[in-house]
């Protein structure tokens, strides 16, 4: 009983999600060449559409978000804001050691910045918090770097 019900899922889902599935698998198979590997949440919700699942309306709506994330115009956009940002945020990273803060708040905060960037370059996107800090380190580093210029 329990794999009739589970094969009247499949096709279901199959019927119903037809595009999102074929969407969730060209975005997973561009994942797989530029990264080596899928972001997880993605497989899940391809594996949850194949296997038969039940899809709710939450689930339903991050597929649907998912798919407009990785539609070509939106990562065009991306690629254009990585574009503007990325040289900002390695000239906060350079300027990090051209204070006279201690060796390990230095790299803490090089750290820091590193996985800004790398979450930047692969994610295309930052938080609006994280932007935030990433702008109080600046003001915080020029602020060392005119205080060590006027004691100087």
């Amino acid at each position: 009983m329990r794999k009739k019900m589970n094969k009247h899922w499949i096709e279901h889902n199959k019927n119903i999600y037809g595009v999102q599935i074929i969407e969730l698998k060209k975005i997973i198979s561009e994942q797989v060449r530029h990264g080596g590997k899928a972001e997880v949440f993605v497989s899940d919700m391809l594996v949850a559409l194949v296997s038969g699942r039940k899809i709710t309306p939450k689930m339903e709506s991050a597929i649907d978000n998912i798919i407009k994330r990785n539609s070509p115009e939106e990562l065009y956009k991306r690629n254009d804001w990585l574009a503007t940002v990325l040289p900002k945020l390695l000239m906060v990273r350079a300027e990090i050691d051209k204070t006279n803060w201690s060796m390990g708040y230095r790299k803490s905060q090089d750290d820091f910045m590193s996985s800004i960037i790398n979450q930047a370059k692969h994610r295309k996107t930052l938080t609006q918090k994280q932007m935030e800090t990433v702008a109080v380190i600046y003001k915080r580093i020029k602020k060392n770097i005119a205080d060590n210029a006027n004691n100087a």
